[in-house]
């Protein structure tokens, strides 16, 4: 993928002052038994995205909250900035070297910042609690670990791909049972058109809902696994692969058989679950993290009709038909120049964040930790949370691709879905339009 160049930093070590201060005057017999220990500690520069004082709750905020008020003397200098902003700051800051102390990163980002010195490895940090380190979900990890040095650590690892629905819409179709075929599937988008309900509400204004939470699957259903791991490790595959314009094929087929809201670019993911709570939509598509949404915002007849499902399987696609996005979701990651008297704090800010213990308040949110939970049975989690925990027993997890890719390609592809969405492009022409850009980055 693209790489960017290093930047090389003059250091002045400046020593005569260290050396003057060392010998100037005597300390008191206070100063010398623990002068150092007295200092406040410097405050740890934290950005992240979750605000504590949003309508729609977070599990990260809290715990975010928890830790300063179980650890009074460790002081921040906080920023919070908003889930479609956060990307573009941290990219900023960067470029221009100036990145907080602690902050989040994806998948896509770590190569990268790793290049460029801008990561610390948090191994050493791991190290400090084994029950910490053990008890994240095999392969967690792996999407921000760089040549066996782990830059991140995530604290949710649910898919970015759940199919909610209203159960009597559905049944009112034709279908007491979500479809398990994809002709199924299109039946019932049928069906609910000649009764005027919106078969799929969708919102994808920001451009990442349809990369993220529908193409990340149904790209897996057809290529397989291997497919994205060979393009991503530059070894063969293309975005113009039959297999891949197959998937684009099948996302412009729902399109043509008017599965969405006519004003899906226009509207966002949030507005798309409004149509879904006022009835006029039988079915909406996003994250794991959705289903909180549903049960603290829904109106409570539409939540307690509400179902989950995943695509179904797709009559003659090679990939496995159980799979969906999931796993590797934002971060947190420690800057390299962090001031090493910071990094105790620090460490038991990230596991307070991201161990078994977070885990319990994540599932009860609705969200999927990364880390295990142990007698998951005796925490009591909402009616959701339970449906999605079920669901993913017989699931299995698939690269989400706006993660995983760089984000001048993931930008390239989301802008080229909604142009194919709206009928610029054929499919063919959408996977030329891809494989153009993807050609480009592996030139430099």
């Amino acid at each position: 993928m693209k790489k960017s160049s290093k930047g090389l930093t003059a250091t002045l070590l400046v020593t005569s002052l260290a050396l003057v201060a060392a010998g100037c005057g005597s300390k008191t017999g206070t100063e010398a038994a623990g002068g150092a220990s007295d200092k406040p500690k410097a405050k740890i520069k934290f950005m992240h995205m979750y605000d504590k004082n949003s309508a729609q709750p977070s599990h990260q905020a809290d715990l975010i909250e928890k830790f300063k008020k179980e650890h009074a003397d460790v002081t921040f200098d906080e920023e919070v900035q908003s889930h479609d902003s956060y990307e573009t700051k941290i990219k900023t800051l960067a470029a221009a070297n100036e990145l907080p102390d602690v902050f989040l990163v994806k998948p896509s980002m770590v190569s990268t910042f790793v290049e460029n010195g801008l990561l610390r490895p948090l191994n050493d940090q791991l190290d400090k609690n084994a029950s910490w380190k053990d008890g994240f979900t095999e392969g967690v990890l792996d999407p921000y670990t760089v040549e066996g040095k782990t830059y991140g650590v995530q604290m949710t690892g649910g898919p970015t791909h759940v199919i909610y629905y209203n159960k009597d819409l559905v049944a009112k179709a034709g279908f007491p049972e979500f479809p398990k075929t994809w002709s199924d599937f299109e039946t019932l988008i049928k069906e609910l058109n000649k009764q005027n309900i919106t078969p799929i509400a969708l919102g994808n204004k920001a451009k990442w809902v349809v990369n993220s939470s529908y193409m990340s699957t149904l790209g897996t259903r057809f290529t397989g696994t291997e497919w994205f791991n060979s393009l991503i490790e530059g070894k063969g595959a293309k975005f113009t692969d039959p297999e891949f314009v197959q998937s684009l094929t099948a996302l412009k087929g729902l399109v043509d058989i008017g599965a969405f809201n006519k004003d899906m670019n226009s509207i966002d993911n949030n507005q798309q679950r409004t149509l879904y709570y006022n009835g006029t939509a039988a079915m909406f598509i996003e994250g794991s993290w959705a289903s909180n949404a549903i049960e603290t915002g829904g109106p409570k007849d539409i939540v307690e009709k509400t179902e989950l499902a995943v695509f179904p399987a797709i009559e003659g696609a090679k990939g496995e038909q159980n799979s969906v996005s999931g796993g590797g979701g934002w971060a947190y990651a420690v800057n390299a120049k962090v001031d090493p008297a910071k990094m105790d704090d620090i460490q038991k800010l990230i596991q307070s964040l991201t161990d078994s213990e977070a885990a319990k308040l994540v599932l009860k949110y609705g969200d999927i930790p990364s880390s295990k939970v142990d007698n998951i049975e005796s925490i009591e989690l909402s009616p959701l949370s339970k449906k999605l925990v079920k669901m993913l027993e017989t699931t299995k997890y698939s690269p989400i691709y706006d993660t995983r890719l760089s984000p001048g390609l993931t930008e390239s592809m989301n802008t080229t879905m909604q142009e194919l969405m709206i009928g610029k492009y054929t499919p063919q022409q959408a996977a030329e339009a891809m494989q153009k850009e993807y050609e480009n980055e592996m030139k430099n």
